[in-house]
């Protein structure tokens, strides 16, 4: 294309004349082009991301929805139930004050009595039970004795004295009684005593021994 400027004769070969009048670039300045736009950005504010923003987020609940219920169900109803009972049942029992637990593994010691008018052999009877259980001679004896006759079981041996409220306790607690008669004498008063005692407060178990049959 030729063109007069300021009286000169030029040659413009920017544009080159076709039959469709259509303008061409080389290939360099065309890519320097392209790279001169800039890139596309998407909006981070107004109502166009807004829009966009709500539909991710339905996207993802409509995902959510979606899952399959009986992976997060219980596998057994009926374990459930009762695995949520016994909660509630060990609450409760934590509202309430303990019980202390008075059953004691050893049984109490069995009671003997020793009951028989003055002079008649009940602390000679003593030491003699106790030397026979234990192997130990008693020089004194002072108060009930109580020896351990086997593994479970305890004997506790009581010389009851002449006195009637003794006698009393006695009849209500010994778990066995053994009654010392003089032979050579007979019963006494002493012996009645107690026999009338017992006919009111329960009368446990009675062993009648006989003394000074040497006499």
């Amino acid at each position: 294309y030729q063109r007069r400027v300021h009286g000169r004769l030029e040659i413009d070969r920017t544009f080159i004349p076709s039959n469709n009048s259509c303008l061409l670039m080389d290939s360099a300045s065309a890519s320097g082009a392209r790279s001169a736009q800039k890139q596309h950005r998407a909006p981070q504010a107004g109502k166009k991301a807004d829009r966009k923003k709500q539909r991710d987020k339905d996207q993802r609940n409509a995902n959510q929805d979606h899952k399959d219920s009986r992976a997060f169900g219980f596998s057994n109803a009926q374990k459930t139930a009762n695995a949520k009972r016994r909660a509630v049942d060990k609450a409760i029992l934590r509202q309430h004050a303990p019980i202390p637990y008075r059953t004691f593994d050893e049984p109490p010691p069995l009671l003997v009595a020793i009951v028989g008018p003055p002079g008649v052999g009940k602390t000679t009877l003593t030491k003699s039970l106790v030397k026979h259980y234990t192997k130990h001679n008693l020089s004194t004896v002072r108060g009930p004795i109580t020896i351990v006759a086997s593994k479970k079981r305890r004997i506790t041996f009581f010389e009851c004295p002449n006195d009637l409220n003794a006698m009393c306790d006695v009849a209500k607690t010994a778990d066995l009684v053994l009654l010392l008669v003089d032979a050579s004498f007979g019963f006494e008063m002493e012996v009645f005593e107690f026999l009338n005692i017992l006919k009111t407060h329960g009368f446990p178990k009675v062993m009648g021994v006989l003394t000074h049959l040497d006499k």
